[in-house]
């Protein structure tokens, strides 16, 4: 199985990747809890050791007097010792607040927001809100929509998460310290066995829990900080580059490798379902290829929040706004689906049950099934039997020599579409391809109507737009405009 192969190497990176967390960061979790509260205590400043308050008073001081580096560098060791970021509020640093020093650290400590973070933080909540709502349908797939409803809750509550950090409440929140780390690997394993529950009613294995090894490696790894008092958290919080930096930059890198090859397989699946004689709807497929590209956007974007978060260039925000719009982008479209086409979510319409239901009591057998179909395509492609106008299933039965009901059955299960839709799919493609060679412009739409089987303009004019998105008139537009042709 390749894509075992695949989870077996990320199950060890992960493991070289916990070994090396602890091998690089110097210091465990045990030596925090014991030190934290001696350096909130005292810290050491130019051989003087310096009590929380003095380092306040120093601080002051100094930008009281315009020493604005000084100022800094005390003020920034207070607030990593003692918590407080109020300190920047003080009338003294008002004197300063122009340098950049300041404006470093009030963009680092101090509470903001901005119109991205509030879409971002709105795109959460309708992401908490969609995944909970796809759950309610009643004749929806249950592990389908459990599998893409959870993946839109966990994009959702990372990107909440994501604001609470970019907004610096963090500070006043320390139990939000890694809140959503924890699912970093299971992005990639959410989308891509959801693709396979919609596109072959795919049943779990035992096997298949060989996915959740890096995620529950991780949430083991990130256990005990998870259970650290919310003073330490905080801690932790303000001297993250000490105590955190070497941990997210391993997480980063791994949760790179994981999108990558999920989106591999995701994109191999969807390569699957495409090649097969028997596709789902159309709608169904059109779902599944979109949510694909998003997702692969989304993997893009990704490597340059990375490039961000391990300060390959200068750390800078907006790196990390291009990953988060494409998430939103991600639950806004299926929030979009789910209202505009919401039997895009429905078991009967995904596994194609009410057609099969139809056709129970058939007597056509498998074999007969496909010489129909077979036939079926040479009066279609060679003898284009779809140019007579007063073409119908009884006369295409009567051509195959077999019954109406025998005709309507190798449409509906070979083409996904009724005998009309069939029809006139094939006189618009007809009809796309004269259009195409008619650059004199000799022949008239009407003409072109009548030629491929149409009797009227109108009726015409409908299924081309059906087909192509657009009118004959200005499929003739942007054929001259920008002169393509087959």
């Amino acid at each position: 199985m390749k894509s075992g192969r695949i989870i077996i190497a990320l199950f060890l990176l992960t493991c070289s990747s916990l070994y090396g967390f602890e091998h690089v960061k110097g210091i465990n979790l045990f030596l925090i809890q014991q030190d934290t509260l001696s350096v909130n205590r005292t810290t050491v400043d130019g051989g003087k050791v310096l009590s929380g308050e003095d380092l306040k008073t120093e601080a002051i001081y100094n930008a009281y007097l315009g020493n604005d580096k000084k100022a800094i560098d005390l003020a920034e060791k207070y607030m990593k010792s003692m918590h407080d970021v109020t300190i920047l509020s003080h009338d003294s640093f008002l004197e300063i607040q122009d340098s950049e020093g300041y404006k470093r650290l009030a963009n680092a400590y101090l509470p903001k927001t901005n119109v991205w973070l509030l879409f971002f933080f709105a795109c959460g909540l309708i992401g908490v809100f969609l995944s909970i709502v796809i759950n309610l349908r009643r004749k929806g797939d249950l592990i389908g929509n459990i599998l893409i409803s959870t993946f839109v809750l966990f994009h959702s509550l990372f990107m909440i998460h994501l604001c609470i950090y970019l907004s610096r409440n963090n500070y006043s929140l320390p139990h939000t310290l890694y809140f959503t780390t924890s699912f970093s690997f299971l992005y990639g394993p959410l989308l891509y066995f959801y693709i396979k529950r919609i596109s072959e009613k795919y049943i779990f294995k035992p096997i298949d829990l060989l996915h959740l090894i890096p995620s529950v490696l991780l949430f083991l790894y990130l256990l005990p900080i998870y259970l650290l008092p919310a003073e330490q958290k905080t801690h932790l919080m303000f001297n993250r580059d000490e105590f955190l930096y070497s941990t997210l930059r391993s997480i980063v890198i791994l949760k790179y490798v994981s999108l990558i090859a999920y989106a591999f397989l995701v994109f191999k699946q969807y390569r699957k379902i495409v090649g097969k004689r028997k596709k789902p709807h159309a709608q169904i497929l059109n779902w599944q290829r979109n949510m694909m590209i998003l997702n692969m956007f989304y993997v893009f974007f990704y490597l340059v929040y990375g490039i961000a978060l391990l300060r390959i260039v200068t750390s800078n925000n907006i790196f990390i706004y291009p990953q988060t719009f494409s998430m939103s982008v991600i639950i806004l479209y299926v929030g979009y689906i789910a209202y505009v086409q919401p039997k895009v979510f429905s078991k009967k319409f995904l596994f194609q049950e009410t057609k099969n239901f139809k056709y129970k009591k058939s007597g056509l057998t498998m074999s007969y099934s496909e010489e129909l179909k077979e036939q079926l395509l040479q009066l279609l492609d060679q003898e284009k039997v779809y140019k007579q106008s007063n073409i119908s299933l009884e006369k295409l039965a009567s051509r195959l020599g077999t019954t109406r009901h025998n005709i309507s059955q190798v449409i509906n299960e070979h083409f996904g579409m009724n005998f009309f839709h069939l029809i006139n799919k094939y006189r618009i493609a007809e009809a796309v391809e004269i259009l195409k060679s008619d650059y004199n412009n000799n022949l008239n739409i009407i003409d072109v109507a009548y030629d491929v089987g149409f009797n009227n303009k109108v009726t015409f004019n409908k299924a081309f737009k059906a087909e192509t998105n657009m009118t004959p008139s200005s499929f003739l537009q942007e054929r001259d405009a920008f002169g393509f042709s087959s």
